[in-house]
């Protein structure tokens, strides 16, 4: 029980890595409170789960490239649990399309997601909830696509990119109140791989042979736990060797 009584808020968490990370931390012992968009029937399967293994659970949909919805998130959160030690910037979508035909409004809605999301998520989260009781950890998720050139997914590279600069910078300032920030990034088969794949063709059959995203929960209570209060603005590739 690594994380027990750790309380826990996972973006991103109706399915596949937020779903497996949910679980995951659910059987270490942390209360949880899980954040999805659209998918409510989702969101409520992976909460019966979780609180099937005896811990407390909560959480909504929310649009976390939105400001005014992570304040009401927070809000949330705190009423349910009255703070939050462990903030997983999981929520994130993909939609793999040639560089020239991508429009300005899915360029926003990628970025929105993935970085912004992760901006707002672990500022308005330092500020409420870690920064005062001087201690903290936050995971951000990266992806293959922000350190080498892929096809389909400038958008989504460039916002994967973005948190791996983002979880360096807020590492170092927020070291300051013993909060360790750090990414991982994962290879596992999820929607998004499936949807990668599909794009293109061929290439992307390599896709279908990936492991399931439970390989990866193993890294995130690494990160989520103790066992970490050394280590902060590290990017930890968990990918079967696939980058190698």
């Amino acid at each position: 029980m690594r994380l027990e009584n750790k309380i826990a808020l996972i973006t991103g968490a109706s399915k596949g890595i937020g779903k497996a990370v949910a679980e995951g931390f659910a059987k270490e012992g942390a209360h949880l409170y899980l954040v999805g968009h659209k998918d409510k029937k989702g969101l409520n399967e992976v909460m019966e789960s979780c609180k099937s293994k005896g811990v407390t659970v909560n959480g909504g949909l929310f649009d976390v490239g939105n400001y005014t919805e992570i304040e009401r998130l927070m809000e949330e959160a705190g009423k349910n649990f009255g703070g939050v030690d462990i903030l997983v910037n999981n929520a994130g979508i993909i939609k793999p399309t040639p560089l020239l035909e991508i429009s300005p409004q899915q360029w926003d809605e990628v970025i929105k997601t993935h970085l912004y999301g992760a901006f707002y998520c672990t500022t308005e989260t330092v500020r409420r909830f870690m920064k005062d009781k001087g201690r903290g950890k936050i995971i951000n998720l990266c992806a293959p696509a922000a350190v080498r050139g892929s096809i389909g997914v400038a958008d989504y590279a460039s916002a994967k990119g973005g948190i791996y600069a983002f979880t360096k910078n807020v590492a170092r300032e927020l070291s300051v109140y013993n909060i360790q920030v750090n990414a991982i990034l994962p290879v596992a088969r999820t929607r998004m791989t499936d949807a990668l794949a599909e794009f293109q063709g061929f290439e992307g059959e390599r896709f279908f042979h990936l492991a399931d995203p439970t390989v990866l929960v193993p890294s995130f209570i690494f990160f989520a736990s103790e066992d970490s209060d050394y280590v902060t603005g590290q990017i930890l590739t968990a990918d079967g060797g696939m980058m190698c």
